[in-house]
């Protein structure tokens, strides 16, 4: 489930150091103007085709090789969602996505363009030396004529950005990522997925087929043995949404344990980001997928997991409790990170560090509390082998009476 994004400022200052994801606009959620027509992916922010001279609205159509923005807020059937004139689907998360001419069949009538090419932006320049996971998804289109294989992404400085042959098979390009089979399903979205190693001059991706027809890998999905079809033409086009590129030893987080009250909300994750190959689980079940973050008001107190995918497999996880309980409500909490209960679960002693000649109380999750006591140095343990396993919440109180922090603490029986 994806969420509209209102303001452009705001979506340029959420790019920063901290972004897992390093597409702008990975989801084509951000447009300038809806769509009404073909080639209109100029209307994407960050994204472009090949040919940047043209731009919308001083041409009906683009030259050729200028892919096209589909989105709910189309006013055209050419390019609206989910009914479209060469296709019935819903973006892989969200209102946005491309569309994306990958073949043709040159033994047919010509037409002016061969193939389309999707062209956006990276927040930062990659660095040399560093693995980079890449990962986007495809969809074929019911009137496409051929299923194909060869669909990759590019990466460079904008060396293939002209417009010479812009709709002309950019030979020349290896592309670092390709799909690893042919993709002809019209239903479910299908990952392409794979990994590389930049030289350090890469900003911008590149996704398309970028191999001439005699090195293309394509079976016929309708009978090309007629006239044209509907007018279609003997094409093939490809839907792709959530692009993502990450270093491969990125990570995710799912933020700090959090308590609420009564019937509020709570954002949990990390917002800088939003379209990452995420899961999120509430209690072990899948609520949400492809998003950095959650609102979330839960009734009952909740384990919230969530699950980044990198290439290889190599999965990587981070948990976060959101307790519903009336717990020191009365009283100002401080999120004090010199301040640590460990381990954490615990096992009749509990390690308390950074807090000398404090107070600690301990409650359990509707605010009754089940032990009270002191340490005099800086490090010490506090006895919990009295306490009943189970989650509880740790409250440390500085001499001052002002500096306080809440911190979840397990006993383990």
């Amino acid at each position: 489930m994806k969420r509209l994004l209102t303001l452009l400022l705001l979506f340029i200052c959420s790019v920063s150091m901290g972004q897992v994801n390093l597409v702008r606009n990975s989801s084509f959620e951000e447009y300038s103007h809806c769509p009404d027509n073909y080639d209109e992916v100029k209307y994407t922010i960050f994204w472009m085709g090949l040919d940047t001279i043209w731009s919308p609205p001083d041409l009906a159509h683009a030259p050729p090789g200028v892919p096209e923005l589909c989105h709910v807020c189309a006013t055209d059937a050419t390019v609206s969602i989910p009914w479209n004139a060469r296709f019935h689907q819903y973006p892989h998360t969200g209102n946005g996505m491309a569309q994306v001419q990958m073949f043709y069949d040159e033994a047919w009538p010509t037409a002016p363009y061969k193939r389309d090419y999707l062209q956006g932006h990276l927040s930062t320049t990659l660095l040399a030396g560093q693995e980079y996971c890449v990962s986007f998804y495809v969809v074929s289109e019911e009137e496409s004529s051929y299923a194909i294989r060869n669909i990759g992404a590019y990466f460079d400085n904008g060396t293939i950005d002209t417009t010479h042959n812009p709709g002309m098979p950019q030979r020349h390009c290896i592309p670092q990522v390709m799909a690893s089979g042919i993709i002809n399903d019209t239903v479910n979205w299908r990952k392409v997925q794979g990994s590389f190693i930049a030289n350090g001059t890469e900003r911008l991706i590149t996704i398309g087929n970028f191999s001439d027809n005699a090195h293309t890998t394509c079976i016929a999905t309708i009978d090309t043995t007629g006239s044209w079809i509907s007018g279609v033409g003997f094409i093939s086009c490809y839907l792709v949404d959530d692009v993502c590129v990450m270093a491969i030893d990125a990570t995710i987080s799912a933020g700090a344990d959090r308590v609420i009250t009564g019937t509020d909300s709570v954002t949990i994750g990390d917002t800088l980001d939003t379209y990452l190959p995420t899961y999120w689980y509430a209690n072990g079940r899948l609520i949400d997928s492809n998003t950095a973050w959650l609102r979330v008001r839960p009734d009952t107190t909740t384990m919230y997991v969530v699950e980044l995918s990198r290439c290889g497999g190599d999965n990587i996880t981070d948990t976060v409790w959101v307790y519903v309980g009336a717990l020191f409500s009365n009283a100002p909490t401080y999120n004090t990170a010199a301040i640590t209960l460990s381990p954490n679960p615990a096992h009749g002693l509990l390690m308390v560090d950074g807090a000398a000649h404090g107070a600690v109380t301990i409650t359990d999750m509707v605010g009754r509390e089940v032990l009270h006591t002191s340490v005099a140095t800086a490090y010490e343990g506090i006895d919990i082998s009295g306490i009943a396993p189970g989650v509880y919440m740790a409250q440390v109180v500085m001499p001052d009476g002002g500096r306080r922090c809440v911190r979840v603490v397990v006993a383990e029986p």
